[in-house]
C-alpha cells in the first residue's frame, strides 16, 4: 500500500513538472509570437522586405544645352551598366571566365570584384553599348544584372566646350554651364519597389510602388554655334600662324549684352576631357587675366571727357618720353615732340599722350571711373568660375601707378570685363550686363534663378559718341587698318602689351599679349568683340595688335554681321 502511494506521489510529481515545463514552453512560445507580430513586427518585416522587396533607383532624363537656334550641344544617350550581387555568385571563377573579354576587364580584377561576399552590389562596367550589353544578357549569368544609364554626349565634340562643361561618370555636371546649372538639368530621380522570387528576379504583377522620374529641363543658350565655330577656327589660324601659347575671342551683342561666341584655343573634346590639361577646362573669357595694355586708353579718355578734364579737340604738345615719379614711358615709333588732338591720341595709340591725360585726371577721378566701368568686380554671367580681376585702390597707389593705367598696365581684367567696358562707347553711354543664358526650358531667363539688373548709364551720350568717333578713325587711318571691313564702318582699338616677367617684377620685352577690341557698323553697333593673342611670335617689329589680333577680328566680325543680317 505503502509503495502505491509513493508511486502516485512520484506521478504526479512529473505530472505537475510536465505541466510546469509546458506552461514555461508554452510562456515563451506566446512570447515568441507576440515579440514577432507586435513587440518587433517592424523589424522582422523591414527583413522580410529586405528579402522579398527590391528598390530600384529610376534614373531622370538629363535635359539638353541647345543653342540659340536649337542647335544641340549636349545630349543624354540610354547605355548600359553591368552590375553585380556577389552573395548570389556561386562561381566567381566562371564568372570572370565567360565575361572578363566581354567587358575588356582582365580576369583577376573581376574575380577579385565578384568574390566579396559581403558586398550586395558591385558596379563591373558603367556605360557600355548595347551590343556588349546584350552579350552578357544572353549568357542569363545568376548574379550579373544590365540596367539603363544615361551618359553625356557632346554631339559638336570641341565646339564651346569650356562654356558647357562636362559630367562626371555618375552624371553629376563638373565645368561650365553643366555645373552651373546642376539642379535644372539633372531633373529629379524616381523610384519603384517590387517583390521578387528566391532567385532574385522582380515579379511584374507584384509592383509595390513607382515613383516616375522627373527628366531634367533644357537649357538655351545665347551661343550661335556658327559665330562659335568661325571664332574658334580663325583663333587656330592665328596661333599657328603666330606659334602663340593661345587665343581668346568673345562676340557679344552691344545692346542687350548677349554673348553670342565665347572661344578659346587651344581647346578639349568634352565626350573624351580626360585626354587633355585641366587647364583647358577653364572659360578664358571670364577666367584669363591680363594687362590690357593701350585698349585700356578707351576707358582712360572716356573718363577724362565725361570729367571735363579733357576736350575731344584739344591739343597736346607731346614729347617722345614723360616721367611719372621713377618712371619712364616712351613712345614707341617716335623720337621728336608732335601736336596731337585728345582724338589723335587715340587714332596713333599715344603712350606719352594718353598718360599726360590720365595726369590731368588725378588718382582720384581716374579710379571712380575705372570703378564705374565694372573693372574689379564679376560681371555676373552664369558661368562658373569668373574672375573679378585686380584694381587697386587709389590710396595705396604709389606715384607712378597713374601714368602704368594710362597705358593698361597695372591693373588685372578678363576679355569678358573689357568688352562690356567698350560696348559702353557703342551703347549711348550705358553699362550693360553680359549674359549666356537665353531660357530655362519653356520658361524665359528668369526661372533659372539669375538676377538681372538692367543697363545704366555711366556717361554721358555725348562722351560716348566723341570716344566712338575716335575708335572710327583707329579703324580707318590710325593703328587699326587691317581690321576695316568693305561697306560697313568699323570702330576699334589695338593693344600690345608687354608681360610680366615670371619672376613677378617687370616687364619682358621678348613676351607680349596682342589684342584688338571694336564694334560696328558706327551708325547703330550691332556686334561687339575682342581677340586676344598671348605670345605671339615673328620677326622685330611686327608683332603688334594691329598685325596679328586685327586680321582675325575682321574675319570674326565680318561673319557675324552677315549672320545676324547687317552685311549681305
Amino acid at each position: 500500500m505503502t509503495g502505491v502511494k509513493n508511486h502516485f506521489r512520484i506521478s504526479r510529481k512529473r505530472i505537475y513538472f510536465l505541466f510546469i515545463l509546458f506552461l514555461i514552453a508554452f510562456s515563451l512560445i506566446s512570447y515568441r509570437l507576440v515579440s514577432i507580430q507586435y513587440l518587433d513586427a517592424s523589424k522582422y518585416r523591414e527583413f522580410a522586405d529586405y528579402q522579398h522587396i527590391d528598390g530600384f533607383k529610376l534614373d531622370s532624363k538629363r535635359g539638353k544645352i541647345l543653342d540659340r537656334n536649337g542647335n544641340e550641344l549636349a545630349i543624354s544617350l540610354v547605355e548600359k551598366t553591368v552590375y553585380a550581387n556577389p552573395q548570389e555568385i556561386e562561381d566567381p571563377g566562371y564568372i570572370a571566365d565567360v565575361i572578363s573579354d566581354a567587358l575588356d576587364i582582365s580576369r583577376d580584377e573581376l574575380t577579385k570584384k565578384i568574390s566579396d561576399k559581403s558586398m550586395g552590389f558591385v558596379y563591373l562596367k558603367r556605360k557600355i553599348g548595347s551590343e556588349e550589353a546584350n552579350k552578357i544578357a544572353e549568357l542569363n549569368l545568376k548574379g550579373i544584372y544590365i540596367e539603363n544609364e544615361c551618359k553625356r554626349y557632346y554631339p559638336q565634340k570641341g565646339l564651346a566646350a569650356p562654356i558647357i562643361g562636362f559630367t562626371g561618370t555618375d552624371g553629376n555636371g563638373l565645368y561650365g554651364i553643366e555645373l552651373q546649372y546642376e539642379s535644372i538639368l539633372r531633373g529629379v530621380d524616381g523610384r519603384t519597389e517590387a517583390e521578387k522570387d528566391v532567385f532574385g528576379n522582380i515579379i511584374p504583377e507584384n509592383i509595390k510602388t513607382y515613383i516616375e522620374p522627373i527628366d531634367g529641363k533644357d537649357v538655351i543658350l545665347t551661343i550661335d554655334s556658327q559665330i562659335q565655330f568661325i571664332a574658334e577656327r580663325s583663333l587656330a589660324g592665328v596661333v599657328e600662324e603666330y606659334n602663340a601659347c593661345s587665343a581668346i575671342a568673345v562676340v557679344m551683342d552691344t545692346v542687350n549684352g548677349e554673348v553670342l561666341a565665347m572661344a578659346s584655343y587651344p581647346g578639349f573634346d568634352a565626350n573624351n576631357y580626360l585626354d587633355y590639361d585641366a587647364e583647358l577646362y577653364k572659360v578664358a573669357g571670364t577666367s584669363f587675366t591680363y594687362e590690357p595694355g593701350s585698349t585700356f586708353k578707351i576707358v582712360n579718355i572716356s573718363t577724362a571727357l565725361e570729367n571735363g578734364t579733357v576736350a575731344a579737340d584739344q591739343v597736346f604738345n607731346l614729347p617722345p618720353s614723360v616721367q611719372v615719379s621713377d618712371r619712364i614711358i616712351k613712345e614707341i615709333f617716335r623720337t621728336g615732340n608732335i601736336q596731337y588732338t585728345t582724338k589723335e591720341i587715340i587714332q596713333h595709340s599715344s603712350n606719352v599722350g594718353a598718360v599726360l591725360v590720365a595726369m590731368g585726371m588725378g588718382d582720384k577721378l581716374y579710379w571712380e571711373g575705372i570703378k564705374k566701368f565694372g573693372f574689379g568686380e564679376v560681371t555676373g554671367i552664369e558661368l562658373p568660375g569668373e574672375e573679378s580681376g585686380i584694381v587697386h585702390d587709389y590710396k595705396s597707389w604709389p606715384a607712378s601707378t597713374i601714368g602704368a593705367l594710362a597705358i593698361g598696365q597695372g591693373i588685372s581684367v578678363t576679355p569678358l570685363q573689357l568688352l562690356r567696358a567698350v560696348c559702353v562707347i557703342g551703347n549711348d553711354g550705358y553699362l550693360i550686363n553680359p549674359t549666356i543664358i537665353k531660357e530655362v526650358s519653356l520658361g524665359k531667363v528668369e526661372d533659372s534663378g539669375s538676377e538681372s539688373i538692367g543697363p545704366r548709364r555711366i556717361i554721358s551720350k555725348e562722351t560716348a559718341n566723341s570716344v566712338k568717333d575716335m575708335m572710327l578713325a583707329v579703324v580707318e587711318d590710325g593703328t587699326g587698318t587691317r581690321a576695316q571691313i568693305k561697306d560697313v564702318k568699323i570702330c576699334g582699338k589695338t593693344g600690345t602689351a608687354e608681360k610680366v616677367n615670371r619672376n613677378g617684377t617687370g616687364y619682358s620685352e621678348g613676351r607680349s599679349i596682342t589684342s584688338f577690341i571694336g564694334f560696328g557698323p558706327y551708325e547703330d553697333p550691332r556686334i561687339a568683340v575682342i581677340v586676344i593673342v598671348d605670345e605671339p611670335r615673328g620677326p622685330d617689329k611686327t608683332v603688334w595688335g594691329g598685325t596679328v589680333a586685327a586680321p582675325v577680328f575682321k574675319e570674326i566680325m565680318e561673319f557675324s554681321l552677315e549672320r545676324i543680317k547687317v552685311l549681305k
